[in-house]
């Protein structure tokens, strides 16, 4: 899709936008869909499978902490929240920490930033402080790790962009599968503070996997970079790309509920603590096999912003099945697991997506400002997502029905928004120039 940049500004910028990518292209030493390009590809996923992979797990931490804070559900929810909220709020900021020092540099400093925020958990007793070291500092840290390691694969992927995108995207499926059971091992061995520190040495080993990134590549997406927040903006003012970050806030705000409250939820239900830590692994692997299926998609040249939106309403679909009453406690396990399955998978095929709508609605050379403003307003669904449940949960009469069935109602809507922007099926990629997909 053409940005409402005017034509002149337009032109120029792309005629810009060539050389740099012909002087990009041809870099000694620097390869592009071969070669040293899947070495990024290959930190881009570890990124992924430490960084977003313990925050999507922060769920696992909920029983503990409310025993510690004699269940306070609205505050302790809200760390959850917040570290999950901060990835996405504080998106813009990491896009223009990208922008102007390069993936290397915001990568290596939102490392060290996310493992002292997790750190410093450790040290504190209260819940408020929590609130801010585990979860604004943490989070906002883990934002600076994400964006950076997805973005910097359109520097070396072409052909394969997409694929990339989706390869890249599996490392958050498989860490929402392990670290749900190395964080319960952690806390059973060695309590919540123990586990926070150990959390924040999984986080630490980010800073090795940014040295690894050339400094070259950051030389020229410097180079890249030079024009005004007036031309960003101008890029994302329209009513498409609008539509897309009330998507991207409905589906937060739901998606928060589902992940921080989902073992505190089980409890309620009857399950054991270990069963509800299960399920919430049950979507990771099924979250990675979701990311995984959208290998062929892409390769098969199916829509994927059709491919987005009927996921993301399934899985709202899928939230308000898991109301559905059962009367056996193993029956209940069976059932639930079977629901986080198919949310899982909803789930993964959606998010392996969303990189690729962004680059959809907005071109190349602004990706990083358009993905950091998606996710800032995810971010803030996500940080209005604990408070909107724990209020539903005490008019609901101490129930998670009514939120969850907020929760899934609110998915549905969000993915049927995001039908008419993507309703046209894709053209096939070219090697260089993947802008106007749209049109």
């Amino acid at each position: 899709m053409k940005s409402s940049l005017d034509g002149s500004v337009a032109s120029s910028y792309d005629v810009e936008n060539e050389k740099l990518n012909e002087a990009h292209l041809n870099t000694p030493g620097h390869s592009v869909d071969e070669g040293y390009a899947w070495v990024i590809l290959a930190i881009s996923f570890f990124v992924n499978f430490a960084g977003l992979g313990i925050a999507f797990s922060a769920g696992v931490y909920t029983p503990v902490l409310l025993e510690e804070f004699n269940g306070k559900k609205e505050a302790v929810g809200l760390i959850g929240a917040l570290y999950i909220g901060f990835i996405f709020f504080a998106g813009p900021v990491s896009g223009y920490f990208t922008n102007q020092f390069g993936h290397r540099a915001t990568i290596i400093g939102g490392a060290l930033l996310a493992t002292l925020g997790v750190a410093l958990g450790a040290a504190v007793s209260n819940v408020w402080l929590l609130c801010v070291t585990v979860g604004v500092v943490g989070g906002s840290g883990t934002s600076m790790i994400y964006i950076p390691s997805v973005t910097i694969l359109a520097e070396y992927f072409h052909k394969w962009k997409a694929v990339a995108f989706t390869i890249s995207a599996v490392g958050i499926g498989t860490g929402t599968l392990v670290m749900p059971l190395y964080l319960k091992w952690a806390i059973d061995q060695y309590g919540r503070r123990g586990a926070y520190l150990m959390t924040a040495g999984v986080i630490l080993q980010v800073v090795v996997a940014g040295f690894l990134i050339d400094r070259t590549q950051t030389q020229i997406q410097n180079r890249k970079s030079n024009f005004t927040l007036k031309e960003q903006f101008a890029s994302i003012c329209n009513w498409k790309f609008i539509s897309f970050l009330a998507n991207n806030f409905l589906f937060g705000l739901s998606m928060t509920i589902v992940f921080v409250f989902l073992p505190d939820y089980a409890e309620l239900k009857g399950l054991t603590k270990i069963q509800a830590v299960y399920l919430v692994s049950i979507i990771g692997i099924s979250n990675a096999v979701g990311r995984l299926l959208n290998i062929p998609i892409s390769l098969c040249h199916c829509n994927n912003g059709i491919i987005y939106a009927i996921t993301c309403a399934l899985s709202g679909v899928v939230v308000c099945v898991i109301n559905i009453p059962v009367s056996e406690n193993e029956k209940t396990f069976i059932f639930l697991a079977f629901a986080c399955l198919m949310y899982g998978l909803m789930f993964g095929i959606q998010l392996a997506n969303l990189v690729v709508v962004t680059n959809y609605l907005c071109p190349d050379r602004f990706l990083n400002f358009a993905l950091g403003i998606a996710m800032m307003f995810n971010g803030t669904g996500s940080i209005c997502g604990s408070p909107v449940a724990a209020y539903f949960f005490t008019v609901g009469g101490e129930s998670f029905e009514l939120p969850y069935y907020i929760a899934g109602g609110l998915t549905i809507i969000a993915g049927l928004i995001i039908l008419p922007l993507v309703h046209k099926r894709r053209q096939p990629q070219t090697s260089i120039e993947l802008d106007d997909r749209l049109e």
